[in-house]
């Protein structure tokens, strides 16, 4: 049974590099399959040279494949890495850990007094939680590359959250309603936890994935 050497294995994996995939991880999982179709063809026909099985194999998969799967793979993440987060936040608005969440929503209520203008603490509020970027922001600064490697789960996980901070605009709009009827506050406050408990997730996520991903590889 024909079996690639560590040489060859090394020019398919630049071979798939060429296609500017630049995600460590799928380097590794296109060389391994790339590598596989190439040991499949080869032992079909034992008189074939590297260069003509890479060839067929080439064949097969087409020139848009590898960054096809690219596409695809960056989807899933994203789509697994939204699924956890809002598992995460659901699990602190249930019994117990609501009652935490419901404790730093009063205190951030009974803080609002303090201030003439609901509409501006409500716009202050959410500024705030443009400081939990910084952490993701030195997270991603700091495992961009690992040994030199960058991984797309990584990228993925670090985005910074900037949505959250403009939802504190909505008080300019509503400012004469709040002003007059304070208690209008109140559903900013418990959107401005639920935001607040996003970006905590957030950085807890990144962690974890930058965590499994030297675990998996070996890193360091």
């Amino acid at each position: 049974m024909n079996k690639l050497t560590t040489e060859q294995i090394r020019c398919v994996s630049h071979y798939i590099q060429s296609f500017d995939i630049k995600w460590y991880e799928l380097q590794v999982e296109l060389t391994d399959h790339f590598v596989s179709i190439m040991e499949e063809i080869w032992n079909e026909d034992k008189e074939l040279t590297f260069h003509q099985v890479q060839f067929r194999a080439e064949q097969r998969f087409g020139r848009n494949y590898f960054k096809e799967v690219e596409k695809e793979r960056k989807m899933i993440l994203q789509k697994e890495y939204n699924r956890q987060m809002r598992k995460t936040v659901a699990d602190f608005l249930k019994f117990p850990k609501i009652i935490g969440s419901i404790l730093v929503g009063i205190l951030i209520y009974d803080v609002s007094f303090y201030f003439e203008n609901p509409h501006k603490y409500i716009a202050g509020l959410f500024s705030l939680l443009l400081l939990f970027g910084i952490p993701n922001l030195y997270i991603w600064i700091k495992n961009r590359k690992i040994n030199g490697k960058r991984f797309l789960a990584i990228e993925i996980s670090s985005a910074l959250v900037t949505t959250f901070p403009l939802f504190g605009c909505w008080a300019s709009f509503v400012k004469d309603e709040v002003k007059e009827y304070p208690i209008l506050i109140i559903p900013f406050i418990c959107l401005w936890v639920v935001s607040f408990l996003f970006c905590v997730t957030g950085i807890h996520l990144t962690n974890k994935v930058v965590s499994n991903i030297k675990n998996q590889y070996k890193l360091s």
